[in-house]
């Protein structure tokens, strides 16, 4: 029976249980005033190879990923960032921004310590975990915790004032936690057309204008910055799941949670953090960009 081989694989899943360094070029980026020509371009190697996946994302190009999950393609938002001081201007070319860093050496030791923590731990595990665990199972594990987190989304969505998208996230939890067995899976959207509308901490501080704060590394869990350190903390206090399930119980499940999510971004990890010539400083400038967009965008009415 379908039902009982995915819960049956679940099971066995779960029972199976930076000092500081000094701004490199790679610290420019391009605004969208900036001419082609002063962009950073894709560096191509002497042997006239074709550029890189991360080389191909900071010239601002769409490019192609081949992971475990299939051919992913990326299409990179640049962005502007914080004005240069005058005294930096030399000639009459204007310089590219820079963004202000003031938690690097910090930031650094601990994209080094995560590094470190991923090619000896996460990675190897989120691939026997791959290898043991079928993608369907994946996907329904997925589902479970996306549903886990609708109470979150709920409350996120009323604190804004988004009472609609509050309504889906009502709707999608009775729904997937009933006729979907406990969120493994997601009628709501397939049989009910109700879209997902998650709204994290963080999307509720950036409602009330509240910014996002110096960018920084969080210990295992990667890049954000302090509005995002904010809404990690608060949600894993309010995670209904601490409320439902006891110890060592929950501890399996968060392990299961992390290992899951980070199994499907895994291999391209690796591939951008190899094709970086800074790697730290490609994934700063990529979060930071992906807080510019999101702040230019306009959710419909």
């Amino acid at each position: 029976m379908t039902y009982r081989y995915t819960l049956i694989c679940l099971m066995v899943a779960m029972l199976t249980g930076c000092a500081g360094k000094p701004e490199s070029a790679g610290n420019v980026v391009a605004n969208d005033n900036t001419p082609a020509s002063q962009a950073e371009p894709a560096k191509i190697s002497a042997e006239n190879k074709a550029p890189t996946a991360a080389e191909q994302l900071s010239a601002g190009q769409v490019t192609r990923i081949t992971t475990s999950q299939g051919t992913l393609e990326l299409e990179p938002t640049v962005v502007d960032m914080e004005p240069v001081a005058d005294d930096t201007v030399t000639g009459d070319a204007e310089p590219a921004p820079v963004y202000y860093d003031p938690l690097e050496g910090w930031n650094r030791a601990v994209f080094s310590f995560n590094h470190v923590s991923y090619t000896y731990a996460l990675i190897p595990l989120a691939k026997g975990y791959e290898a043991v665990v079928p993608a369907m199972v994946r996907d329904k594990v997925s589902n479970a915790f996306a549903n886990i987190r609708e109470p979150l989304n709920l409350l996120n969505n009323t604190l804004s004032g988004d009472f609609k998208e509050a309504g889906s996230n009502l709707g999608r939890f009775v729904i997937n936690s009933t006729i979907g067995i406990l969120g493994l899976f997601d009628p709501a959207t397939a049989w009910f057309e109700i879209p997902e509308a998650k709204q994290s901490i963080a999307d509720t501080l950036s409602h009330y204008q509240i910014g996002s704060g110096p960018y920084l590394v969080l210990p295992i869990l990667g890049q954000s910055d302090l509005r995002g350190a904010t809404s990690v903390v608060g949600e894993a206090l309010i995670q209904p799941l601490n409320y439902v399930v006891d110890t060592p119980e929950l501890y399996y499940l968060q392990g299961l949670n992390i290992i899951n999510s980070f199994s499907g971004r895994a291999a391209l990890y690796q591939t951008l953090y190899q094709q970086a010539e800074d790697p730290y400083l490609y994934f700063r400038n990529q979060h930071l960009q992906g807080l510019k967009r999101d702040e230019a965008y306009v959710k419909p009415k």
